[in-house]
């Protein structure tokens, strides 16, 4: 089953999301004679480069994180960057205009760096950046580690809020499931 999923997956990345995947495979020869590291994640391709003031950028089924990034913050990026490669594989060729162009304005331009900064706002506020950390927990089936992405991951707002204190349709408290 999982041998039909990879070609699912890769089918619908180079159909639908071609546009994209041609940009990122162009990255991805520049960074590998370059030198950087690769490491297959879900399908995806994640790609660690050097580059100041970066965090990481989802391009189809390539992904590049910056190298420096390490431990529960690594872990939290590969699962926000390949939400991202989720989205790609919904909006295909609309995701660069839904999505790459409100994210690189929300990331890149100084007035939004500073106000997020000044006014204490969660960068995944953006309706962009808060879907793709909900689309790559569902697709990864991962947990998020980092109290940033916990707290105020989706949309700003903690993933999972009130989750012992949710109620059936009846008003009766639900059971919580053992792991």
């Amino acid at each position: 089953m999982n041998v039909i999923r990879g070609i699912l997956f890769y089918f619908w990345q180079f159909t639908y999301g071609l546009l994209q995947n041609l940009i990122g495979i162009g990255m991805l020869i520049v960074y590998k004679i370059k030198g950087s590291e690769s490491e297959w994640y879900h399908h995806a391709l994640i790609t660690y480069i050097e580059k100041k003031n970066f965090g990481g950028v989802s391009l189809g089924m390539f992904i590049f994180i910056n190298k420096n990034t390490k431990g529960d913050a690594r872990h939290d990026t590969r699962i926000h960057e390949y939400g991202h490669t989720v989205q790609t594989m919904i909006l295909g060729p609309l995701w660069l205009f839904v999505i790459a162009l409100p994210s690189m304005i929300w990331c890149g331009v100084p007035y939004f760096c500073r106000l997020r900064k000044e006014k204490n706002i969660s960068y995944y506020r953006l309706y962009c950046e808060g879907w793709s950390n909900m689309c790559g927990l569902y697709a990864t089936k991962e947990k998020f580690l980092t109290d940033e992405c916990i707290n105020r991951g989706r949309y700003g707002k903690p993933i999972n809020p009130n989750h012992n204190k949710r109620k059936d349709i009846k008003g009766r408290k639900r059971k919580t499931r053992k792991k």
